[in-house]
């Protein structure tokens, strides 16, 4: 029987032998207690990797996030965040009710903010209004898009944000994903944010996990407030031990995600599908059905009859995404299991007329 191909998201990813090995066989000890070798081993990795003083290992990147406003704000605060952000659409309302922050979202097409408008929104606190103490960036940006931003643009919006004695930070999920697609270095792009945080658990292959990096101070702050919130962990280096083997082994080969991403994508044009390829820059390819007039949730459901996995985001639209366990090969049967869906017509949207 054909292996089932899920395209949905590199968070199906599953772990490598080696990491299994490893976690097997780590070394472990409580981690409230800072008493964890493995732990500490991965959060050392994380800070050099980053540039960074100090890491801090959490559970997801959603608690990530909310850690690190939680650690760079106080409660009444505003925070500027891109609108189509992971942070401000897809952690539910946590900004509000686990971090008491407001939200102030603005456009930032591709991940890059308007200075210009971005500065509008700084502004210290008064009798009616919160002070702006945080700008938070995402990279890659877009979660159906998967777009790398520039170094250049995170140098130009943290200089901004010291004019204003604002701290920056950078949800860099896919961060590794992003320094692949621009030939920088992790580092280079996070150099003057004042925390970053990147996930373990997407095309990096680990069962769990997420680091944050920044400055001593601010991940001692930030190991409080993830125990606050339920985040501490006991003998957590049975997850870490995966995290190592991840950044040892799993970030270079990004590269072959990338590329086969980009032969899906043309193959999907060649189909009649449209697909931007400006911005198939990374692993993830944002499909529109439309020249081919097709339903989002049919053709998802023909695709998984077929043993393919898609991920429906709009009426019209999906989105697929490439990772480890994605081979070349199963390139040829995405695009003959979508070449059969477009041939059907069960995929055609219903006459409501």
């Amino acid at each position: 029987m054909a292996k089932s191909i899920d395209l949905r998201s590199d968070t199906v990813t599953t772990p490598t032998d080696r990491m299994r090995d490893a976690m097997r066989n780590a070394v472990v000890g409580d981690d409230v207690l800072g008493e964890d070798p493995t732990v500490s081993q991965l959060e050392e990795m994380g800070a050099a990797l980053f540039g960074k003083e100090a890491g801090l290992f959490l559970v997801s990147g959603t608690m990530a996030n909310q850690v690190a406003v939680l650690s760079l704000c106080s409660y009444g605060d505003q925070i500027v965040v891109h609108r189509d952000s992971h942070i401000y659409n897809l952690e539910v309302g946590g900004l509000a009710t686990t971090c008491g922050v407001q939200p102030r979202a603005i456009d930032a097409p591709r991940g890059r903010y308007d200075l210009t408008a971005l500065r509008k929104e700084l502004h210290p606190s008064d009798l009616q209004k919160a002070p702006t103490t945080l700008i938070c960036l995402e990279n890659t940006h877009d979660l159906n898009r998967g777009l790398a931003v520039p170094g250049d643009h995170i140098a130009e919006v943290c200089d901004l944000a010291k004019q204003h004695d604002i701290s920056v930070y950078l949800d860099g999920a896919r961060i590794f994903n992003a320094a692949i697609a621009l030939g920088a270095t992790v580092a280079a792009l996070s150099e003057q944010v004042d925390a970053v945080a990147v996930c373990l658990s997407k095309g990096l292959g680990c069962p769990i996990g997420s680091l944050l990096m920044g400055p001593e101070s601010l991940t001692r702050k930030a190991r409080r407030m993830r125990q606050r919130i339920g985040g501490g962990w006991r003998q957590a280096g049975i997850l870490a031990a995966a995290g190592i083997v991840a950044l040892e082994e799993m970030v270079e080969r990004l590269a072959k995600d990338h590329l086969n991403a980009r032969s899906l994508a043309e193959g999907l044009i060649e189909l009649g599908l449209d697909v931007d390829l400006e911005q198939v820059q990374t692993n993830i390819i944002h499909v529109s059905l439309e020249p081919h007039d097709l339903d989002a949730p049919a053709f998802c459901q023909q695709l998984a009859d077929l043993g393919v996995k898609a991920k429906m985001i709009g009426p019209q639209e999906v989105r697929m995404v490439t990772h480890k366990d994605i081979e070349g090969p199963d390139i040829g049967r995405v695009l003959e299991a979508v070449n059969s869906c477009i041939r059907s017509p069960e995929a055609m949207p219903s006459d409501t007329s």
